[in-house]
């Protein structure tokens, strides 16, 4: 069997083309980069799984996935991935198919993935929390008969896939890969959720046909035609979904071609990006597999290296540092929502605090901003706790984090390694700038304002990007016409939607969404983010700070004190209110309403571990509550009033 997909990867080869439509670069990218990208263009114009493959032939008896134990080389990865590929095509899809996924973290999704991959179809992974008729509508749109779903997912869009056209489940199991169906770490997995097959009680409860995985690859057995489909750069690779912060429950789909996976994982790499190299790395795939950034930064960019994807099937907050102690992954891209759980577990929790995790050397904060305090905390933890120790000496390790950025639309278009170590260097400690986010070498990357032009330094506005990264559009065409913006020198950009500056290094600051600014009567305009960086100001008491338009039109400024925190409340409270006071006039303040987030509550988030901006939004003011400070300054009683926020 792998000799017949040996012969078709050669054959497949040997027709390949240059890529029908090659990248159009700007002559500002260094001439090192412009080789990597022509290279791509002129040689590696086929499907991302034919790309892995290529990448890791000489590579096989190496381990690319693990999964609660179960170890599984490049080898067994592929041999699978091709008999997945074999049984799609005799299923009837073909190049072009879109092909329904609803599969967390594990090998079968691995499989799947390159399968459809292999014969040139188009990847349509969903999540099990959208909305049941939005999901139902998208599953209509795929025209397909059957959907891949694994038994946890199952029951939460059951009702969803039963109003669809949806005739036949492909069921796989949790438990497929586990070795004799043994979990060795179900006493930790069972406080959350059983990993136990539930194929057969999926099957009495659906109206529908249900398939195990045995009976799929069964289909398989008797296909002789040819399994792999040649595949241009350009073609499309996957439909994915963002965050959903914008309609909850309904997360924008984006089309992405094969070029922004290669391209994306092809950065990674020390010769062209300068950055150390992830030989011999292990990643941790915890990040929903609907989503773009995990199917770019940890499963793409982990196989193309030839690196161990350690596979973790839960996404879950309070979940998070036990999969880490499971997993010992190396590399772990991850919200500051589960940073910073973790982060409070291992300094307040008892049978926490002495639990050190020297495996984790790249910690790394993706998916949305991170607050300089939330930075300093995080880094205080990794000194605390020695993250990273097993390769370097305490304290020597690079135990800081690392910062990504991007959008689902634009791809990972930034990485800073290391952050907190490069803001040590004397230039940002003279000018107390805090460092910003650097771009991947092949983007071009801009800020405009209202007309059109270059915004100057400091100066907010409208981020742009332009990168082989970019994705080819909205699943809904609608959203398409506002993709794009062009400067006033005619140049056309991916507008990111989001508020942002260039610092005097040049480097991209990321502060929300581009409406996020309170409109005074005069019409002139108050950046969010310039409240909530006078109030981080004080990084040692002030952990995160979020100034938050509600549904009923209140400004509600959100703040969690550090967990360590050096000072009273009392005290801290004040200093904000004396900072405020000196830069913004009281027409400002006026619109402007504190609530303080304790430690344990913290912030809410999302599906997506983002967080939830819409349920911050949906909070209404509750009058009867206030809390008065006694200004320390004065014995007699003063009020500062804060006020409250109770859910509607």
């Amino acid at each position: 069997m792998f000799k017949n997909f040996l012969e078709e990867i050669y054959a497949l080869e040997k027709e390949q083309q240059p890529c029908q439509k090659p990248y159009k670069y700007s002559n500002k990218i260094s001439k090192k980069v412009q080789r990597a990208l022509i290279d791509l263009d002129q040689n590696r114009s086929h499907s991302l799984a034919i790309e892995l493959f290529n990448r890791n032939k000489n590579n096989l008896d190496k381990i690319a996935l693990f999964y609660r134990g179960t170890k599984i080389t490049y080898y067994e990865m592929f041999k699978k991935a091709y008999l997945y590929a074999k049984s799609l095509k005799s299923l009837g899809f073909t190049k072009e198919s879109e092909i329904p996924i609803c599969i967390t973290n594990t090998p079968e999704f691995i499989y799947l993935f390159l399968a459809s991959l292999f014969i040139g179809a188009k990847a349509h992974i969903v999540g099990d929390w959208f909305n049941k008729d939005y999901l139902t509508n998208i599953l209509n749109k795929t025209k397909s008969k059957v959907m891949f779903v694994d038994d946890l997912s199952f029951n939460k869009i059951k009702e969803s896939i039963e109003k669809s056209n949806i005739e036949n489940i492909v069921c796989l199991s949790l438990t497929n890969s586990l070795k004799h169906k043994q979990n060795p770490y179900n006493k930790i997995d069972d406080k959350f959720q059983k990993i136990e097959d539930n194929y057969n009680s999926i099957k009495k409860s659906f109206n529908g046909y249900v398939e195990d995985e045995k009976e799929f690859l069964n289909h398989g057995n008797s296909y002789q035609g040819k399994v792999l489909e040649k595949v241009d750069l350009n073609d499309v690779c996957t439909i994915t979904y963002t965050s959903g912060t914008t309609k909850p429950g309904e997360p924008k789909g984006v089309i992405q071609s094969h070029r922004s996976y290669i391209t994306l994982s092809r950065f990674k790499e020390s010769d062209v990006s300068g950055m150390p190299t992830m030989k011999n790395m292990s990643v941790l795939a915890h990040i929903p597999t609907y989503t773009h950034m995990e199917l770019s930064c940890a499963i793409s960019d982990t196989l193309f290296c030839g690196c161990t994807l350690a596979l973790e099937p839960f996404y879950n907050q309070k979940f998070f540092p036990y999969s880490l102690v499971i997993n010992k992954p190396n590399f772990v891209p991850a919200s500051v929502g589960f940073w910073s759980y973790l982060c409070k577990l291992l300094n307040f929790d008892k049978s926490w605090q002495k639990v050190n995790m020297p495996y984790l050397m790249l910690p790394t904060v993706t998916g949305e901003a991170c607050s300089s305090g939330e930075e300093k905390f995080f880094n205080y933890t990794s000194r605390k706790h020695k993250f990273g120790t097993a390769k370097l000496p305490f304290p020597l390790a690079p135990v800081t984090f690392s910062i990504g950025g991007g959008t689902t639309e634009s791809s990972g278009i930034f990485v800073t390694l290391f952050k907190a170590l490069q803001e040590k260097k004397l230039n940002h400690l003279i000018f107390k700038d805090s460092l910003g986010l650097t771009p991947h070498k092949f983007a071009e990357v801009e800020v405009l304002d209202d007309q059109g032009n270059y915004c100057k330094e400091n100066e907010p506005g409208l981020l742009v990007a332009k990168s082989p990264c970019e994705m080819l559009g909205y699943t809904c065409e609608a959203l398409n016409q506002f993709t794009h913006v062009t400067s006033n020198d005619k140049k056309k950009w991916l507008s990111l939607g989001t508020l942002s500056y260039k610092d005097r290094t040049g480097r991209i600051k990321m502060k929300g969404r581009i409406d996020s600014y309170l409109k005074l009567d005069d019409d002139s305009k108050i950046p969010y983010y310039l409240i909530e960086d006078c109030i981080l100001r004080d990084t040692k008491n002030i952990l995160s700070c979020s100034v938050i338009k509600t549904y009923d039109n209140n400004l509600v400024c959100h703040i969690e004190f550090q967990p360590r925190k050096q000072k009273s409340s009392q005290f801290i409270i004040k200093s904000i209110f004396t900072r405020l006071k000196k830069e913004f006039p009281p027409k400002v303040l006026n619109n402007l309403y504190y609530r303080i987030r304790d430690n344990v509550e913290s912030f809410p988030i999302d599906p997506s571990g983002k967080r939830s901006i819409s349920t911050l939004k949906s909070l209404s003011l509750d009058e009867k509550t206030r809390l008065f400070i006694e200004l320390e300054k004065d014995k007699r009683p003063e009020s500062v009033k804060i006020r409250y926020l109770k859910k509607q």
